[in-house]
């Protein structure tokens, strides 16, 4: 979930920013009008319920540094911050998508990553982190909890480590949105990108008894095969099209994903990125936080290894961090540029930074 309001209401602002055609004095201009339209109240992106993970995905950072305790989200710390979700009302997020259409580039129908990123990320709050969400023990309480609180919910998993009777589970206890990592169409090629644990035709199969499931029994549940791109060759693009062909009789929203990490991990440097963000500017420090399993506020997804820690949800309230020192510090370094030595925003994050088009 990410303030819809910002999004919109700094539009203007932004094409100015991106077209370098601002009509401000100084770098101090756009801070004070981003100010003015960031809310006081933050929006969560995303709680890790969990940064247990078996896989060893070959584009995930987690895999080689992070050093975090592998733990699960506390009751206390995961209730707290629900309690600071504020869900939008289905006229507000229609008048949002309507505006999408009319104003921008993109549809938030279009079965695509950008029309997921508008039309389901915009609803959802997020329940995966570096971990994996059918390893949490604690998973369908969560989601529980959640439904109660008529907050829509989505995560991400591999297959591998899901199990049928889990994933009804949960559709069962209100999940809005499953998404399952299939970033091949054979066993040896998935096993390459997500590690020995991962399967292709294990991973098809629960699919499709999941796929069966929710038809049997109504659930509202919206699952999303998706695989990430990798490269730009012939091969690939064939790749891509015949995982598309093959969903297509099925109800999901299948999609290819650009591959974010790519300071990490590129097959291809021309391989092109579709999402939105690449045309413009990482909005995270104005839109949403990401709350980890132990309690910490990051600015992002992107936290891996607690590189970025604005506070701590047990020793702050949520809305004291948001509006706090640390988080001001760093909206001043996206804007002015002036980041620390090898911050992660600067060294290791593939999204533009703003000062870059102030430049």
């Amino acid at each position: 979930m990410y303030d819809i309001d910002f999004i919109r209401d700094s539009y203007n602002i932004r094409k100015e920013i991106v077209s370098r055609k601002f009509k401000f004095e100084n770098v101090n201009d756009i801070e004070a009008e981003l100010e003015q339209l960031r809310k006081t109240k933050p929006t969560i992106f995303n709680i890790e319920t969990t940064n247990y993970c078996n896989m060893k995905c070959v584009m995930c950072p987690r895999t080689i540094y992070m050093t975090r305790k592998n733990i699960w989200i506390s009751d206390e710390v995961f209730e707290e911050a629900l309690s600071n979700i504020n869900t939008y009302k289905e006229d507000k997020l229609n008048d949002f998508w309507k505006w999408l259409e009319e104003n921008t580039p993109y549809d938030p129908n279009e079965i695509s990553e950008n029309g997921f990123y508008f039309s389901i990320v915009s609803k959802c709050l997020i329940l995966h982190g570096y971990g994996e969400p059918f390893l949490d023990k604690y998973l369908i309480k969560r989601l529980k909890l959640c439904n109660e609180k008529k907050i829509p919910t989505y995560f991400s998993c591999t297959p591998a480590t899901m199990t049928v009777e889990k994933a009804e589970l949960a559709m069962e206890n209100g999940l809005t949105v499953l998404k399952f990592s299939l970033d091949a169409m054979d066993d040896d090629n998935i096993k390459k990108i997500r590690g020995k644990k991962a399967n292709y035709d294990e991973s098809i199969e629960k699919i499709m008894k999941i796929i069966e499931i929710k038809k049997k029994r109504n659930f509202k549940t919206v699952l999303v095969p998706c695989m990430i791109s990798f490269k730009n060759d012939e091969a690939s693009k064939k790749l891509h099209k015949k995982f598309l062909k093959f969903w297509e009789p099925y109800d999901v929203f299948a999609y290819v994903k650009s591959q974010d990490n790519r300071w990490l991990f590129e097959h291809d440097k021309d391989l092109k990125n579709n999402s939105h963000y690449a045309k413009q500017y990482c909005e995270y420090p104005w839109t949403s936080l990401t709350v980890m399993a132990d309690g910490n506020v990051v600015p992002c997804t992107q936290i891996s290894n607690n590189e970025i820690v604005l506070g701590n949800i047990k020793e702050n309230t949520l809305e004291e961090i948001w509006n706090g020192k640390k988080y001001e510090e760093l909206r001043k370094m996206h804007i002015s540029g002036n980041f620390p030595k090898d911050h992660k925003c600067l060294k290791k994050c593939d999204q533009v930074k703003l000062f870059e088009y102030l430049r």
